[in-house]
């Protein structure tokens, strides 16, 4: 009996109510505020690593365009009598590069065959910029390890008179010499950030801040989307797993000189490192706030709801005889459970009513389609909704042939049957988006939007199947009966109204009549 009062309680109740709303709110502002957090430090961290990427970008374009216009300065001022004298040629290019450490690995020159005419004792040169060079163009080549340096080669065409290649110089820039390396290595944002310097021709990271991933071949398609999207010519910033199973926030920027790209990256768990303090924070303070607060409210309510609860005291002993009976309507042991209970049955019987009131209004009573007023308050918002989309609306206007014989012939129950048979077929033809509404005795309409262009065709595709499910024989009344139907199909933008809409579909449809019945008929575009 005690727990029973306890738990009918309406401070019970409320305090329950409180504590709920409490774990509700609690809980809401935990994931909301963490869904908030994690959006805007992802996209706060993109920034950063774009602004990262972007940086050490230009800074190696800008160093691999001084050594591209370097190579290119001395291919042009190079002798081509000199190209068949060695020791000369030798000495020219110790003479180029006396007072230049731009290509500290040293320069050769070769024929255009690929033989060597002078140059340093361990010439490095691959295919790739040779063969560029040879169709004219300055080439960068593949990185590659030279003792214990890293080499960049690099070819520049030397061309006579007639612009014919006939030799190629080729430099081999000392990557690790230049600081360049150490840039890219010292470049980091947080704790365990880094930076990747990426050849997608050559499938090898060229430097890395991570030391052991520098000469190393890229990763297989598969492993990493957002690297793969990048080998593919995507640049901008993401979230993506690495080849570790690691979640991060990559930004890749390109090198233009040579094609490259830039990777700025960042753990995800580090980015998003406030979100578990903000978290920590929310369980460990917020909480036992809530507590205190539900328990100040608690002998709040107590000290107020202290009359109420001598009411119900005292209609208890009325309801066991104790008392004698006076005008306490009380019917249940809650304070004011049956008040409550007979209040909201009565307003659930109110909204019934009135919810059957409102679909008579706006619904037919025969096939429970919407009527023209409904039709044509869903009209108006789809022309809204067009205007902002700026799709095309459209209206078929069906008219019953032979309907009227049907019924003097069979009588109203038949016409009636036939009516709510025709109604379920052309729902069964359009999409829940739709409308069919009859707005007459004979007379429907389909209501859609959302159309794929061409509209028209569409449009059309759908009057057909109309005509075919309404030709369809019937049954009604026992007996087989056949009509036919005339559609008038109108299609206009949102700047129409749903009257001139409707009033065109009607002129198409009388149009489809005259023309044979049976049939359909479009009305001109609107606006």
């Amino acid at each position: 009996m005690i727990f029973k009062k306890f738990t009918s309680s309406l401070l019970t109740r409320l305090l329950l109510l409180g504590l709920l709303m409490a774990i509700v709110g609690t809980a809401t502002s935990y994931f909301q505020l963490t869904r908030f957090l994690r959006a805007d430090l992802t996209k706060s961290a993109q920034l950063q690593q774009t602004a990262l990427a972007n940086y050490i970008a230009r800074d190696v374009d800008h160093y691999l365009r001084e050594k591209l216009s370097f190579l290119q300065r001395v291919a042009l001022g190079l002798p081509q009598g000199l190209l068949t004298q060695p020791e000369r040629l030798h000495a020219w290019l110790a003479e180029r590069t006396k007072d230049s450490t731009a290509f500290s690995l040293g320069l050769v020159v070769a024929d255009d065959k690929g033989n060597w005419l002078a140059g340093a004792d361990q010439p490095v040169v691959g295919a790739v910029e040779f063969v560029g060079a040879l169709g004219g163009r300055t080439t960068v080549g593949k990185p590659l390890a030279v003792a214990n340096h890293v080499g960049l080669p690099i070819a520049a065409p030397v061309q006579d008179s007639a612009g014919r290649v006939v030799a190629v110089l080729v430099g081999t820039a000392n990557l690790s010499a230049d600081g360049l390396l150490d840039h890219l290595q010292g470049g980091r944002v947080g704790e365990t950030g880094g930076i990747l310097l990426v050849s997608p021709r050559d499938q090898l990271f060229v430097a890395s801040t991570d030391t052991t991933m520098s000469l190393k071949s890229t990763p297989p398609a598969g492993i990493n989307l957002l690297h793969d999207q990048a080998m593919q010519g995507f640049r901008g910033s993401g979230t993506t797993r690495n080849a570790q199973g690691i979640e991060e926030i990559s930004a890749i920027a390109s090198v233009p000189s040579s094609n490259w790209f830039v990777v700025a990256r960042l753990p995800m768990a580090e980015a998003l490192s406030p979100v578990a303090r903000m978290q920590s924070f929310i369980l460990t303070q917020r909480a036992p706030a809530v507590l205190a607060v539900l328990c100040m409210i608690g002998l709040i309510l107590a000290w107020l709801l202290r009359p109420l609860s001598r009411a119900a005291v005292q209609a208890e002993r009325m309801a066991r005889g104790e008392v004698e009976l006076a005008p306490f309507p009380v019917v249940r042991d809650d304070e004011i459970g049956h008040l409550t209970s007979a209040f909201n049955r009565l307003l659930s019987r109110l909204a019934d009513n009135q919810a059957e009131l409102k679909r008579l209004a706006t619904h037919d009573t025969l096939t429970g389609l919407p009527n023209r007023q409904l039709l044509v308050d869903r009209l108006r918002e789809t022309l809204t909704q067009a205007r902002e989309r700026a799709a095309p609306v459209a209206v078929l206007y069906l008219d019953l042939d032979g309907f009227k014989q049907l019924n003097d012939t069979f009588g109203h129950e038949a016409g009636d049957q036939a009516l709510c048979e025709i109604a379920r077929r052309l729902l069964g033809l359009v999409r829940p988006t739709d409308t069919v509404a009859r707005i007459g005795g004979d007379e429907f309409v389909l209501l859609t939007s959302a159309l794929e262009e061409p509209a028209e065709q569409a449009l059309l595709t759908l009057a057909e199947r109309c005509i075919a499910a309404v030709a369809e024989p019937l049954q009604v009344c026992g007996v087989q009966a056949v009509v036919s139907v005339s559609i008038g199909v109108a299609v206009a933008g949102g700047g129409a109204t749903p009257q001139s809409l409707m009033d065109a579909a009607d002129k198409a449809m009388y149009a489809a009549k005259q023309s044979g019945r049976g049939r359909h008929a479009v009305a001109p575009r609107g606006r």
